[in-house]
């Protein structure tokens, strides 16, 4: 049965298996689902739930696999939560040792499977890496290949090497009804975080085997009965009372429901005029709102990039030189105006440039608490207030340029908070190539871990109005020296140089500027 409208009340008192998809349901490239974590945790800490991630990866090993989980933050679960094709295939290796222990299996896939089907299933696997037809011939055909080992199956899955010589390698293995034709899954593409991109998946190349062949194979992930007999085994479910999660309907629904289990889907196929919901339908769930999963996916960047309904907005005052005592009065005016219309509507930080392209010029970050309704708000007062126009038009006199930008927060910075007197600060303001927001967002996911020892991280912001593909970093320091010190110690740590190597390429224009905190930040 698949449902698309449930509540966190009606999962937890009627279902004690928690099944997951992983990639598209629980994250998205190396980005979590907001509400993810915070809901694997909640199954977890009850002794009465059973919590799997189902994957039909076989791209990594068990120990890389859990490796990605605990970086991402799902370091509740642990390698018995996890079951995957490999494993799968290498448990049904081993469980006939008659005919496979220490046997050769030709192998259609990365060195990683490799690596689990012979530690954890006792083949001898040959045939990964690149085999390409000019190792054959310097022709158009290949007339003749290699059949002086025999394996005992071949294994198909997702390989990067994929070729004309592999194809008719695994056709004249198979030639032989006792050679097995074994597929770790069959899903044609990998979801990405390119929307547009194809990226071809395990299915792609057992198609093509299958079609030369005539031959069907066995097959081990979702939604095929391996994996489920496997979870049988291991867990004792009750189907009736197991639920899925997934992104997929030809595999993860498929899966549950021909195994009698719930199934929910975060992947709408029809109703595309339908609005994107303003959160992750995970974290809907934990707060107790009846729930549409499907809507998820169609959510956009700033959905997935974000999981907080505050929106912020930088203000960039450039005030006449020699004006800076008049221009803060002035502002100070304006902030305690905006302060007694709108509450919600907070100064949090406050700054004027020490060094940077301009040095006549403040900075300000103001926190909207009520999103885009405090947004309205603004736009509405700075129309019709007769006490914000004046003080507004008060600041104005006293600058050349003004600018502002919406923003919001990314999911895995920490929101702006209250700091001690005498930090210096480095805001640093990057524009980005159009349409490369989720891969700065993925290699920052991973490498703001590497500058968080010292608490120099402030927040993080990309922009929703105003100049687009714009990201801020603010940094704080106790002094210029702290700063040299702790960017040189950050170069020292190992992955510190691959986030660099990751964004740089993504960056069409980037500035730093080093900021004092005026009176009125409570940032200081």
């Amino acid at each position: 049965m698949t449902v698309d409208r449930i509540s966190k009340e009606e999962l937890l008192a009627n279902y004690d298996t928690f099944l997951f998809d992983a990639d598209g349901v629980l994250w998205t490239g190396d980005i979590p689902v907001p509400g993810a974590i915070e809901w694997i945790n909640l199954l977890l800490s009850d002794p009465s739930k059973k919590v799997f991630v189902l994957t039909n990866n076989s791209t990594k090993t068990l120990d890389q696999y859990m490796k990605k989980i605990e970086k991402l933050g799902f370091g509740h679960l642990g390698s018995d939560n996890v079951i995957s094709p490999a494993i799968v295939l290498a448990d049904y290796l081993k469980s006939k040792p008659e005919k496979f222990a220490g046997e050769n299996i030709y192998l259609i896939g990365t060195e990683n499977l490799k690596a689990t089907l012979e530690n954890d299933g006792g083949v001898k696997c040959f045939g990964t890496g690149p085999d390409s037809i000019r190792d054959h011939t310097d022709g158009d055909f290949i007339h003749h290949v290699d059949m002086s080992i025999s394996p005992r199956a071949v294994v198909c899955s997702y390989d990067a090497h994929f070729s004309y010589p592999k194809i008719m390698k695994a056709a004249n293995f198979l030639q032989d009804p006792n050679v097995e034709y074994l597929v770790t899954n069959q899903d044609y593409t990998f979801p990405g975080p390119v929307p547009g991109v194809v990226i071809p998946g395990s299915g792609a190349t057992s198609a093509s085997i299958t079609a030369v062949t005539d031959r069907q194979p066995t097959v081990f992930g979702k939604p095929h009965k391996p994996m489920a007999d496997f979870l049988l085994r291991r867990a004792q479910v009750d189907p009736k009372r197991t639920v899925m999660f997934g992104d997929r309907l030809d595999t993860d629904i498929m899966f549950g429901n021909a195994n009698g289990q719930l199934s929910i889907t975060s992947r709408q196929q029809n109703n595309e005029t339908e609005e994107p919901q303003k959160q992750g339908w995970i974290s809907k769930l934990l707060k107790g709102q009846n729930t549409d999963p499907s809507s998820w996916q169609k959510q956009s960047h700033s959905s997935l990039l974000s999981n907080s309904e505050l929106m912020y907005e930088f203000m960039t005052h450039n005030y006449r030189p020699g004006e800076q005592d008049a221009y803060l009065d002035a502002f100070g005016k304006y902030k305690n105006e905006m302060n007694a219309k709108n509450p919600s509507i907070e100064l949090v930080g406050s700054w004027t440039c020490s060094y940077g392209r301009t040095r006549d010029q403040a900075i300000h970050l103001w926190r909207h608490n009520k999103g885009y309704e405090d947004v309205d708000s603004s736009i509405a007062l700075h129309g019709k207030d007769s006490g914000i126009r004046a003080a507004d038009n008060d600041v104005a006199r006293l600058c050349g340029r003004r600018k502002n930008l919406i923003v919001k927060s990314f999911s895995y910075w920490r929101e702006p908070e209250q700091r001690p007197p005498n930090h210096v600060y480095d805001l640093r303001s990057y524009v980005l190539q159009p349409g490369t927001m989720i891969d700065w967002a993925s290699a920052w996911a991973k490498g703001i871990q590497y500058r968080r020892e010292a608490n120099q991280d402030v927040g993080g912001f990309f922009a929703q109005v105003g100049q687009l593909y714009v990201v801020y970093h603010i940094w704080a320091y106790p002094s210029m020296s702290d700063r040299n010190d702790t960017r040189h110690a950050t170069w020292a740590k190992p992955g510190w140089d691959a986030t660099v190597a990751n964004t740089v390429p993504l960056i069409k224009k980037m500035q730093s500027k080093i900021l004092t905190p005026t009176r009125y930040s409570q940032l200081e």
